[in-house]
């Protein structure tokens, strides 16, 4: 049987990566498909506004995916839901929509833009019982998972983490939410959500934040301003250094992520803990914060 997706918010990429893997390569996902759209765009942010028209199209007129207006008619002809909105500040309101269907419902990066409104979509969801999972794509990212796979069977521990990708910033998404959440979702993934302080160097070209952990390790991002795709990790040891070219992976990280959420949708399990995602969070509103002071002075 074909499960039957429903996606909210088609003003990103990732409603064009997801349809398209889902519709190209669909024997390596259970045969899932997303068959109803809802565009429901941000009129606060400019790049949904500019977007929405874009990829609406292109999942109604190369997919075949049927477009509506109403989110009541999505939750209740699918099996299982795409909240993709890019205003990640819309995400709670969304989820309130659906929530009472209980129907397991995938959020896209971020979460959430406050650490209040995360837990509100915990509380939501565990009212209703409502499966929900959210993640970064970066945190699947095959080179990752290989390493994480190995830390598992040789308990060899990581003693901190350094992490280098593209940071760009947009007005409307409160800094480190746009795209600093893949980078901070790698850290979290290898180092746990229990950090102790995070500090915050930038400028126009880079920003730099180090975040220490209560067992005394640190985790290191770098990030550039301007966007490319060269994500790259170096895991540190007591021994050695790993270096992870990220970008260099056979199997791209959407890939990797999809196949994580069609499983989430089948077996309802959230694969990842929740306090994880509440301590990326966390950490954001945190590095945030330390950001806007850089900005005022």
């Amino acid at each position: 049987m074909t499960l039957k997706i429903g996606m909210i918010g088609l003003d990103t990429s990732h409603v064009e990566i997801f349809t398209s893997l889902l519709h190209n390569q669909s024997n390596q996902y259970k045969q899932a498909k997303v068959v109803l759209g809802c565009p429901s765009p941000s009129k606060q942010v400019a790049l949904s506004r500019e977007r929405v028209d874009q990829y609406t199209t292109s999942a109604k007129d190369t997919y075949h995916v049927k477009i509506t207006e109403s989110i009541t008619e999505l939750a209740e002809h699918t099996d299982a839901i795409m909240i993709t909105a890019v205003d990640g500040q819309k995400h709670l309101e969304l989820f309130k929509q659906v929530a009472a269907y209980q129907k397991p419902v995938f959020i896209d990066k971020p979460f959430a833009t406050t650490l209040q409104e995360a837990y509100e979509i915990f509380a939501i969801s565990e009212h209703y019982n409502t499966p929900i999972m959210s993640s970064s794509s970066l945190r699947y990212a095959e080179s990752l998972q290989n390493e994480l796979t190995r830390i598992e069977k040789s308990e060899q521990k990581p003693t901190g983490i350094y992490v280098n990708g593209p940071l760009p910033f947009i007005k409307e998404m409160p800094y480190y939410f746009w795209y600093g959440i893949h980078m901070i979702e790698m850290l979290v993934t290898v180092l746990g959500p229990h950090y102790q302080n995070v500090h915050v160097h930038g400028n126009d070209q880079n920003d730099v934040i180090t975040t220490e952990w209560e067992d005394g390790r640190f985790g290191i991002i770098r990030g550039d301003r301007k966007w490319h795709g060269k994500f790259e990790a170096v895991l540190h040891y007591e021994e050695n250094s790993i270096h992870l070219p990220i970008y260099k992976d056979k199997t791209p990280y959407y890939a990797c992520l999809l196949k994580e959420i069609i499983s989430f949708f089948i077996t309802g399990k959230n694969p990842i803990p929740k306090e994880e995602t509440l301590g990326i969070i966390k950490i954001i509103e945190d590095a945030n914060q330390k950001r806007k002071i850089i900005e005022l002075t």
